[in-house]
C-alpha cells in the first residue's frame, strides 16, 4: 500500500505529506488516540454518515493524521538525515523507519519566475506501507469522518489528508496534543447565524424544493427561511428577545426540535400551526410575569410542544417550572425537561383526588376506606409510582396559597377525581362540574371521575342528587365493607387499567 504527495515543511514546523486517499484506506492505516481524542458522538456520526453518503455538495477539509518515523524517544540518524534532506531540497532515494514504513522523495524545480510556489523546488513522496500492517497513524482531525461508515461507497470516496511526521516519541506526543489543542480551540468557527444567513436568504442559488429535499437542509431550513422576517415582534413583545441577535438560529432550532417530536410535520402547515403556537407562548409570559425573566430558548421550545402537543395541561408545566425556578437557568435541553416533566406528570395520574364533605363521620370513613384500598392496589400490582390519595384539607406544601386556586391545581393535575354525593355537599358539586368542564374543554367525552354515594345515611336530604349528576354512573351502597370496597377496587384497577 503507498501513499502519494506533497512534502513540505508547514509554517517552517511540521513536516507534512500531504495528498488524497480513499476513506476506506485512510480509516484502516489509522485510529483515534484514546488519551487524546474524545469519544464519537452517535448522534453526530449519523449525521455525518447521512452527509457523505448524500454524494452532492459534500466537501470536507484534509484529515489530519500523526506518524512518528521512531519508536525510540531520541531522534535515529536515518530520521535525521531524512528530515535534513527536505529542509535542503535534496531527493531521499529510500529508508526504512517505524513499524516498516518506507519513504521515498523525488525534488523537482519551479519552471520559471511566474511560479507561485514560494520556493524554487517542490518535494513529491511516496510513503509505502507494508500489507501486514494497518493501523499506524494517528488521527488528529477528521475522526468522526472517518468513524461515520463502513460502507463500501463512502470507503471508496477520495478525501485529502495531511501526514505530519515526527522524529521521536517526544515530539509524537508532544505536537500530538499540541495540534489537536490548536486545530480544536483556536479556531474562531462562524457563526450558525451567519452561515444560516448564507443559505436561507439566498432563495436562488437554494430553492425552496431544494432546501425540503436536500439531506443537508431539510423542512426545519425551509420553514426558517418562510418565518423569518414574518414575526410581528409588536404583537408578540414576550418572545422580542429571543428573535433580536438570533433569529434564523432560533427558529431553524425550534422547528428542528418541533418537528424531531412529531408535534409539526413537513408540510406547508407547520408555519401556520407555529405561529398559533408562539402566539399562545407569547400569552403565557403575560400570565405568568415571572416567565419574563427568562431568555432560556430551550424552555420556550418545551412551551410551545405542550400547546401543540396538547399531552400536558400546559398551566401545569409552567407552574412546576415557576415552583423550580427553572425559568431563571439560562440553558436548557427541551427534550430533558419534557422528560422530567412527563414523568412528574405520570406521578401526578396516578393521584387520586377526593372531592368531599369535611366535619362529618361517614365521608371521613369513606376516605380511609380509598386510602387503604388504593395502597392494596399498589402493592398487589407493583405501581411505581403508587396510587396516592389527597384531599385538599391535608396537603401542605409549607407555603401559603388560596384554597381554591390549590384545589383547581390538584384537580387539573389529578388522575382521578372520586367524588362523594353523600350529604349533597355544594362544594362537590362545584368541584365535580370543574372536572366536567375541563374535560369538554379537552374533546373529552366523559370526565376522569368516579362518582357514589352511601344510601345508609338517615336523612333523606343526605341522599338527593342533583339533577345535573343523576344520570351519571354512580356507586350505591348500603354496606361499605361488603359493597363499597370491592366495587370500589373493581373501578380503580378498570380505570387505570391495571384488568381487563
Amino acid at each position: 500500500m503507498k501513499l502519494k504527495g506533497i512534502l513540505d515543511f508547514s509554517l517552517g514546523n511540521f513536516l507534512c505529506l500531504r495528498g488524497f486517499a480513499p476513506m476506506g484506506v485512510l480509516q484502516d492505516i489509522s485510529e483515534a488516540p484514546q488519551d487524546i481524542q474524545r469519544v464519537p458522538n452517535n448522534a453526530r456520526l449519523r449525521e455525518v454518515g447521512d452527509y457523505l453518503r448524500k454524494g452532492e455538495l459534500v466537501f470536507f477539509p484534509e484529515v489530519v493524521l500523526c506518524a512518528c518515523l521512531n519508536d525510540e524517544d531520541s531522534t535515529s540518524d536515518l530520521v535525521a538525515k531524512f528530515f535534513e534532506s527536505v529542509k535542503s531540497g535534496v531527493p531521499f532515494k529510500r529508508g526504512q523507519f517505524a513499524s516498516g514504513l518506507t519513504i521515498s522523495s523525488t525534488v523537482s524545480a519551479t519552471r520559471g519566475s511566474d511560479d507561485i510556489r514560494a520556493v524554487k523546488f517542490f518535494q513529491t513522496a511516496t510513503l509505502s506501507i507494508r500489507d501486514e500492517l494497518t493501523v499506524l497513524f494517528s488521527r488528529l482531525d477528521g475522526n468522526h469522518r472517518l468513524s461515520a461508515s463502513k460502507e463500501k461507497a463512502v470507503r471508496e470516496r477520495v478525501t485529502p489528508f495531511c501526514l505530519i511526521l515526527c522524529q521521536n516519541q517526544v515530539e509524537f506526543r508532544r505536537f500530538s496534543r499540541s495540534l489537536f489543542h490548536n486545530i480544536n480551540y483556536k479556531q474562531v468557527p462562524l457563526t450558525m447565524e451567519h452561515n444560516l444567513k448564507l443559505i436561507l436568504d439566498d432563495a436562488e442559488l437554494f430553492q425552496d424544493e431544494f432546501l425540503q429535499t436536500d439531506p443537508s437542509f431539510g423542512w426545519p431550513y425551509y420553514h426558517a427561511r418562510k418565518l423569518h422576517g414574518n414575526v410581528d415582534v409588536e404583537l408578540l413583545p414576550n418572545l422580542a428577545r429571543f428573535l433580536k441577535d438570533e433569529p434564523r438560529t432560533f427558529l431553524l432550532h425550534q422547528f428542528e426540535f418541533l418537528i424531531e417530536r412529531k408535534v409539526l410535520g413537513d408540510n406547508e402547515n407547520a408555519v401556520r400551526r407555529f405561529k398559533e403556537a408562539i402566539g399562545k407562548a407569547n400569552g403565557l409570559f403575560e400570565t405568568w410575569p415571572a416567565l419574563k425573566e427568562s431568555t432560556n430558548r430551550g424552555l420556550l421550545a418545551a412551551l410551545v410542544y405542550y400547546e401543540l402537543s396538547k399531552t400536558a395541561p400546559i398551566t401545569s408545566f409552567v407552574g412546576w417550572v415557576l415552583n423550580n425556578h427553572l425559568h431563571q437557568i439560562r440553558n436548557s435541553n427541551p427534550s430533558d425537561l419534557i422528560a422530567i416533566f412527563d414523568q412528574v406528570l405520570a406521578s401526578r395520574r396516578r393521584t387520586i383526588f377526593v372531592s368531599m364533605p369535611f366535619g362529618k363521620t361517614k365521608p371521613e370513613d369513606h376516605y380511609r376506606i380509598i386510602e387503604r384500598v388504593a395502597k392494596d392496589i399498589s402493592e398487589e400490582h407493583g405501581l411505581k409510582p403508587a396510587l396516592k390519595v389527597q384531599r385538599v384539607d391535608w396537603f401542605n406544601d409549607g407555603a401559603s396559597y388560596e384554597i381554591n386556586d390549590k384545589i383547581i391545581e390538584m384537580m387539573s393535575d389529578c388522575g382521578l377525581l372520586i367524588g362523594n354525593l353523600t350529604h349533597c355537599n355544594p362544594n362537590v358539586y362545584h368541584e365535580i362540574g370543574f372536572v366536567m368542564g375541563k374535560a369538554k374543554a379537552e374533546g373529552k367525552d366523559v370526565a376522569n371521575m368516579l362518582l357514589f354515594l352511601d344510601e345508609s345515611v338517615a336523612d333523606q336530604n343526605d341522599k338527593f342528587v342533583g339533577f345535573n349528576l343523576r344520570g351519571i354512573k354512580q356507586l350505591r351502597f348500603t354496606e361499605q365493607q361488603g359493597e363499597f370496597v370491592p366495587a370500589l377496587k373493581a373501578n380503580l384497577e378498570k380505570f387505570f387499567r391495571l384488568r381487563d
